[in-house]
């Protein structure tokens, strides 16, 4: 009877808890939709210039800057993770020196992210003379996320079963042979869906970025080398240091095209890493 109480007492509560999180996750963004999505769906404004001391300004280069800042720090830092993740699980040896590398990863991943700001504003934008553009910002977020993506690949790599290695070295392919057509592409649906929380964080950053890439642009920049304002970055400063009379305006819009942003990045990964694990299934029974 105890234990029957005992396990009714605990499903109430965690149900509660579950019910009540997601009440609060719904709130958020149906206040933040609620606010802002009538300005996020006209399109002089998701499509438009932003405007400098003038109302209906629109925030088309903050959405480019964004999209580009992500697309070019998943390409600097995916090549990375992926490859140090397989050092990690499939060359590493169990001891100190690995799990002093964990430690720092683990450290590296609890540390704010304007920390990362002001060493890639020391590092890129003053040392090397890049100034403010999305090369120094996408190196910068690169970092950021490095323990993240390198930790969820490694993660993915462990989970694919030793037998697949086993069968694979048993008709004479070698080691790297093996991870390259055997693990790597088992593992692949995991690392995919691990790039999703990494993708959502580049997609909100703004602490970082506004030491890095800039905070204001007319333009939408072309080459890596040119200024660019995020759209997370460019709300922090339409509500702070705007001068334009409509500014709650483009925050809240702005806010409701990001939010809309990261859930189409996060649908389409995942949706992408169903597909890829259904075909190398089928590939596996033709």
């Amino acid at each position: 009877m105890k234990a029957g109480r005992a396990d009714r007492i605990a499903t109430i509560v965690f149900w509660s808890i579950g019910l009540v999180s997601m009440a609060i996750l719904a709130f958020i963004i149906l206040e933040i939709f609620g606010r802002g999505l009538v300005t996020a769906v006209s399109p002089s404004f998701f499509a438009g210039q932003p405007a400098t001391n003038q109302a209906g300004g629109g925030v088309g280069p903050m959405i480019v800057s964004s999209l580009y800042l992500a697309a070019l720090t998943m390409l600097i830092s995916l090549p990375v993770s992926i490859g140090a993740a397989i050092y990690m699980a499939e060359y590493a040896r169990e001891g100190k020196f690995n799990n002093f590398i964990r430690f720092c990863l683990d450290s590296l991943a609890t540390l704010p992210s304007i920390v990362f700001g002001i060493f890639g504003l020391t590092l890129f934008v003053v040392t090397f003379k890049w100034s403010y553009c999305l090369l120094a910002g996408a190196f910068t977020l690169a970092l950021l996320n490095l323990p993240i993506l390198l930790r969820g690949a490694e993660e993915s790599i462990k989970q694919v079963p030793q037998t697949y290695r086993e069968a694979s070295m048993s008709l004479g392919a070698n080691r790297w042979i093996t991870i390259k057509k055997v693990v790597l592409p088992s593992a692949m649906p995991g690392v995919i869906t691990g790039t999703v929380l990494p993708i959502g964080r580049i997609m909100g950053e703004a602490a970082a970025v506004i030491y890095t890439t800039g905070l204001f642009i007319r333009a939408i920049p072309l080459s890596p080398f040119d200024p660019a304002a995020p759209l997370a970055g460019y709300i922090w400063y339409a509500q702070t240091e705007a001068t334009v009379p409509d500014y709650r305006q483009i925050v809240n819009g702005g806010a409701a095209i990001l939010l809309i942003l990261v859930f189409l990045i996060n649908f389409s990964a995942r949706r992408f890493a169903r597909f890829y694990a259904k075909r190398k299934q089928l590939e596996v029974k033709l």
